[in-house]
């Protein structure tokens, strides 16, 4: 909530609830290498703290249709699933979206392709996980436990139909799988590393992505404009970001510890004391 407006700043008034991207100072258009020079929680102060100074420039003004709870969540995941799935994934109502897990990004990444008109295909290690991804209206879900060969679960369950956009929480350990869950034309949006370490090497066949016309791109994030196009379809839609646990401020080293673990649907959340 906006507590002092600095001088010369319009657009704003005491009150407000406002956000921001994780790069401050990537407003629109095209990535590039500067955006990590306020890059929040590392060459920036973070959220994590009671009050914080942000740039007029970068601050989205959340409508009264977004919760707190929800509101809380979005700094990084709204413009990061949206990058993915709409400015890249150019994805269309009717195709087949693929995420893998349940934490923050992929149940985001749900509820965002399900309000624009697209199938969701989700995986887990849960039974339980995967039941609630259907009740929030997932179409597909995978136990990858029960079913390590899970792209090959998921084209069973869909009649051979591979996804047209993926939002790749797993990264090159597992690229492999995520190319054959990918349909002919596919776009696949890197934007984690969850199954190994970002300097692994990519498992994936050279001629199973050639053959397939497969685009992949990494995503960094996304800009103020992707958040805040992501945000008005949160609004418009009425959608509530889950979370999966809540912990107070200084318990803060807690809440760490619960993320690590994987054990999370959705996001977790820390509140001032």
């Amino acid at each position: 909530m906006v507590e002092a407006i600095g001088e010369g700043v319009s657009g704003f008034t005491i009150g407000d609830r406002v956000t921001a991207p994780h790069f401050l100072n990537w407003l629109d258009g095209p990535y590039n290498f500067g955006i990590f020079g306020a890059d929040l929680g590392v060459t920036a102060d973070g959220w994590l703290a009671e009050k914080i100074s942000l740039p007029a420039s970068a601050a989205v003004v959340l409508p009264d249709a977004v919760d707190d709870q929800t509101a809380a969540s979005l700094s990084v995941v709204a413009g990061t699933v949206w990058h993915a799935m709409v400015v890249f994934g150019a994805v269309k109502p009717g195709e087949l979206v693929l995420a893998q897990g349940t934490g923050g990004v992929s149940i985001f990444a749900l509820q965002l392709a399900k309000a624009l008109g697209a199938d969701f295909a989700i995986s887990s290690s849960s039974d339980e996980k995967l039941a609630r991804a259907k009740e929030m209206g997932a179409d597909y879900a995978i136990n990858y436990r029960k079913r390590p060969d899970w792209a090959a679960a998921l084209l069973e369950e869909t009649g051979g139909r591979g996804a047209d956009v993926v939002v790749d929480t797993l990264g090159f350990p597992a690229l492999g799988e995520t190319v054959a869950a990918t349909g002919v034309n596919g776009r696949i949006g890197t934007v984690g590393a969850l199954s190994g370490t970002p300097q692994a090497t990519a498992s994936a066949s050279q001629g199973a992505i050639i053959g397939k016309n497969i685009t992949i791109k990494g995503i960094a994030s996304g800009s103020r404009a992707m958040t805040a196009a992501a945000i008005a379809v949160i609004a418009e839609h009425g959608i509530s970001n889950p979370v999966d646990q809540q912990f107070s401020f200084s318990d803060a080293p807690a809440a760490f510890r619960h993320l690590e673990s994987g054990s999370h649907f959705g996001k977790i959340l820390i509140r001032p004391d």
